[in-house]
């Protein structure tokens, strides 16, 4: 970014076209929309703002920061890793390097847990999310169901720090409990959580689902994520055999589970689901591109 260095090139307009231009030519399909965001993050302006602002001069301590962010963007490191944060459900959250970062398509799953709660639990609901990551899933609910409890777990102890600081950051953490946890294992073999079985009204959970297969295709910001947060096994459904069966222990009669999962996984999860003869309603759903990628199944009353 040698050209936005110096003299009348440093403005805000010709900074953001330059840094669109190299993040254009380094294969970034939105090029324009996230020169604005880094640009926007270091002023802490929205995007019109920059733009009825294009004149003003940057200073050169903002300049630097924002030629810095130009370039790690650049080599494909992830834009939310850049700005430590990401919205998701509405919620400013905390993002780190080295947790997963939420998706936008994963609010379709919320917002249908939502809606159960809404029609099944009208004063009491139990929660296990697995593969936290974030917390971006069990903090956008216990916001969003007042009268919700959630045990959240993740293996990684990063993602768990980065989860507590959501918590806190949106005043749910009391209703939360983080635990670090290889999927069920300490609910197996902890007396601490004092937990019965088949407690749960409600498993969610968005675990890998990459095959082997398609992780050598994986876009290379992607990839800069953490491999067991992306890994699912050889098919990619690894986790879902695991949770589906281990759910026999711990979810509720009349319980439901939710799960996003990979394209084109659809049939296999259905088949995993109904081998386990667990459940009695396998309900489907699509993202807005009208890809299926999620499944609300609800255990059988009996």
């Amino acid at each position: 970014m040698q050209n936005i260095m110096n003299g009348p090139d440093t403005n805000i307009g010709k900074v953001l076209s330059t840094a669109e231009c190299l993040l254009s030519a380094a294969g970034i399909k939105s090029a324009e929309t996230e020169a604005a965001i880094l640009l926007g993050f270091f002023l802490d302006l929205k995007r019109i703002d920059l733009y009825c602002q294009r004149n003003e001069i940057l200073k050169p301590e903002i300049l630097s920061k924002f030629k810095s962010a130009v370039n790690k963007r650049c080599a494909n490191f992830p834009l939310q890793y850049i700005t430590g944060e990401t919205y998701f459900y509405g919620l400013r959250l905390i993002i780190r390097e080295g947790v997963f970062i939420p998706r936008p398509e994963t609010e379709i799953l919320v917002e249908k847990i939502i809606k159960i709660a809404e029609i099944n639990y009208l004063n009491s609901l139990k929660i296990l999310e697995l593969c936290t990551g974030s917390g971006n899933i069990s903090v956008s609910l216990t916001k969003n169901i007042q009268y919700c409890t959630i045990i959240s777990s993740d293996i990684n102890t990063k993602a768990l720090d980065l989860a507590r600081d959501n918590a806190l950051r949106h005043a749910v953490s009391e209703r939360i409990n983080f635990i670090q946890s290889d999927l069920f294992a300490v609910l197996e073999n902890n007396n601490e959580y004092q937990l019965a079985s088949n407690c749960f009204d409600m498993i969610v959970a968005n675990p890998p689902y990459v095959s082997l297969e398609q992780m050598n295709e994986l876009p290379a910001d992607v990839l800069k994520e953490p491999k067991e947060a992306l890994y699912g096994g050889n098919d990619g459904l690894d986790f879902y055999r695991k949770i589906i069966e281990q759910s026999r222990d711990f979810l509720k009669k009349s319980g439901y589970i939710a799960f996003e999962f990979g394209d084109k996984q659809a049939k296999d999860i259905e088949q995993i689901i109904e081998l386990s003869k667990l459940f009695d309603q396998i309900e489907f759903f699509a993202d807005l591109n009208g890809i299926y990628r999620f499944v609300i199944a609800r255990r059988i009353n009996g």
